[in-house]
């Protein structure tokens, strides 16, 4: 019966609000195991796919794999009950194989898995059903890659030939791995932070060393045509180490941390500069571009509080925190993490209140107030996605009575009026084209279904390429200019401004 009690309250104050947020599947279900281990399967990773939820979940109970207990495996979920199962048990045992960093490279999803039967991590990769989830790579230990066209770009770790655990650069498009090319004379030590600045271009917080000589790790340019690193900034002034963190692009810019400090790259040395409106502001974290602007988590001694940072006035905000245009604000530490945009407004994310100090409730802001999601009904939020026309995410239902407190962490869906009406404009919420400036190719990412056709045209109205779009690519030799890019999926139109760079 804890399913029905629970459905009818959530549908009750879904109604009084005009929003709804609902138990997508107790997947992990054991009724009466309040105060017991296991009652969560703490669904994580969740990644959207070609209209499905990927990630990876613990069904310890065996309530939903046929009484056995498979571990941490790979689940899947297309928001319904009956919808979301086990996909595949990679390890074959009750042993943990734990899927994460997902990535969608060229209309596939890729994952790492780490298996605690052997200690091995490995790269597999999934069509979205059982015998199509395999095994690419053993021995891959990897850092979350970033993607330019049709390939990814991101930290493996070796041992090298002096037995020394390190990480190096590869580039993989799919099928192929390979060390990432370098014509110059030096050796790398790759760090871990790392972003696409544009489509022929990667930001690496890493150390290069020339006869035995670096200038420790700093911040350095790849061109991936020259196939040369070159230094953008040496923070220290020495050959010490400076620790670069949450790249983050906005525009044409990436954005980071640095010493407790805002700074901005356009991968020279002089637009490589620190934000000092927001040098006040420590404790950077979490950083997110939304409709051109920076919100992050910064404490100014008023605790860690959800900031955004506006470049074009040259303003930061304190948009969670006590002051004096917001005198209810928050005296404590929100933590605001895991943001999400999907379309209606509104920049979702978790984030702590009084009510559950320790624990992270459903809040959004549209970008001058905040405010909390039915906070009173679920708490322990966490991995915030989109997929269709509704959030995804880790919660827990917050009542004491017993009856619903055994449910645990599972997965729950919200929705609104505003996001239902999004099927109507489909095509633009769920569409985003990058790089935009672009030199030879346009990346189109998309959850629709079915094929979607596209005509380029100039600022005279002719007609200059058309086609149909293949692995999310467009590729094209246009001369430098402003264009017109429409898209079609033959029931629904839209066109985008593309520039073009050369």
């Amino acid at each position: 019966m804890k399913h029905y009690y629970l459905f009818a309250l959530l549908l009750i104050s879904s109604l009084a609000n005009s929003q709804q947020i609902t138990l997508v599947k107790d997947i992990n279900a054991f009724p009466g195991a309040v105060g017991k281990e296991g009652r969560h399967s703490s669904p994580n990773n969740l990644t959207a796919f070609n209209g499905k939820l990927y990630f990876a979940a613990d069904d310890q109970i065996a309530s939903n794999t046929n009484g056995v207990d498979v571990g941490i495996e790979l689940w899947v979920s297309d928001g319904t009950p009956e919808g979301t199962v086990l996909l595949k048990d990679i390890d074959g045992s009750s042993d943990d194989s734990s899927p994460s960093k997902f990535f969608e490279l060229n209309n596939k999803l890729y994952f790492q898995v780490y298996e605690t039967s052997t200690g091995n991590y490995s790269l597999y990769t999934t069509d979205g059903t059982e015998a199509g989830t395999v095994l690419l790579f053993n021995d891959f230990q990897f850092e979350p890659p970033t993607i330019i066209g049709n390939k990814a770009y991101m930290r493996k770790y070796i041992t090298d030939a002096d037995g020394v655990f390190t990480g190096i650069y590869y580039e993989f498009d799919g099928t192929n791995l390979q060390v990432l090319p370098d014509t110059g004379s030096g050796t790398i030590s790759a760090g871990s932070n790392y972003i696409a600045l544009n489509d022929n271009s990667i930001l690496f917080n890493m150390t290069y060393t020339v006869g035995g000589t670096s200038d420790g790790q700093e911040l350095y340019l790849y061109n991936i045509s020259n196939q040369t690193y070159t230094l953008v900034k040496n923070f220290d002034d020495a050959n010490g180490d400076s620790s670069l963190t949450h790249f983050t692009k906005m525009g044409d810019n990436v954005y980071f941390e640095y010493d407790n400090n805002l700074w901005v790259t356009d991968g020279t040395a002089a637009g490589t500069t620190q934000v000092t409106i927001a040098s006040s502001i420590n404790g950077l974290a979490s950083l997110f571009a939304w409709e051109n602007k920076l919100y992050f988590e910064g404490d100014d001694g008023s605790f860690d509080q959800l900031w955004v940072y506006d470049p074009t006035a040259n303003k930061v905000t304190n948009l969670s925190g006590t002051t004096e245009a917001n005198p209810t604000g928050f005296s404590f530490n929100h933590d605001p993490v895991h943001f999400v945009a999907p379309g209606d407004g509104y920049l979702y994310y978790a984030g702590k209140s009084v009510a559950t100090f320790a624990s992270y409730n459903l809040y959004r802001t549209n970008g001058v107030t905040i405010e909390s999601i039915e906070m009173d009904l679920i708490d322990s939020v966490d991995d915030i996605v989109k997929l269709n026309n509704a959030l995804y995410f880790e919660a827990a239902y917050t009542d004491s009575n017993p009856e619903f407190t055994d449910l645990g962490r599972e997965l729950y869906t919200y929705t609104n009026d505003k996001l239902l009406s999004t099927n109507t404009f489909e095509l633009n919420n769920s569409i985003s084209i990058y790089p935009n400036p672009s030199t030879s190719f346009l990346n189109v990412k998309t959850t629709l279904d079915g094929e979607i056709n596209y005509s380029i045209y100039n600022l005279l109205g002719k007609q200059v390429q058309t086609g149909t779009i293949n692995n999310n690519v467009i590729n094209h030799n246009l001369t430098s200019g402003l264009y017109l890019l429409k898209l079609d999926n033959g029931t629904q139109s839209i066109t985008k401004k593309i520039i073009v760079k050369n």
